[in-house]
C-alpha cells in the first residue's frame, strides 16, 4: 500500500507541475488555493502523513524524501517548505497566464 501512495503521490506531482499545459490557468489559481488551505488545515499533505508515519520521518515531506533519495541536500528547511508551499504554485500560474493569455501559446483543454 505504501508503495501505491508513493507512485501516487509522484503522479499527482507532475500532473500539477504540467498542469499549466493542459488546464486553464484559473482553475490552476483555485486547485492552488486549495492545496495550501489543505496543507495548513492538514498540517501537511495527508499523503506525505501516510507515506511518512514513523517517528523518524513524520515530519518529512515528498519533495524532501526525493531531494534525499537524488542525493541532494536541503540546508534550509523552512525556506524550502515556503517556496514549495507558495512558489512553485505561484510560477505555475505565471507560466499559465503567460502561455495560454498573453502569447497564446497553450489552448487548455479544460
Amino acid at each position: 500500500m505504501k508503495k501505491f501512495v508513493i507512485i501516487m503521490h509522484f503522479l499527482l506531482t507532475i500532473i500539477a507541475w504540467t498542469s499549466f499545459l493542459w488546464l486553464d490557468w484559473i482553475f490552476i489559481l483555485l486547485l492552488s488555493l486549495a492545496h495550501i488551505i489543505m496543507l495548513k488545515v492538514g498540517n501537511g499533505c495527508f499523503m506525505s502523513h501516510y507515506q511518512f508515519k514513523d517517528k523518524e520521518t513524520n515530519n518529512t515531506h515528498f519533495y524532501e524524501w526525493w531531494m534525499g533519495k537524488l542525493g541532494l541536500k536541503n540546508y534550509n528547511r523552512e525556506k524550502l517548505r515556503i517556496f514549495m508551499t507558495y512558489g512553485v504554485p505561484l510560477i505555475i500560474v505565471i507560466i499559465g497566464i503567460i502561455l495560454q493569455d498573453i502569447l497564446h501559446i497553450i489552448t487548455p483543454i479544460f
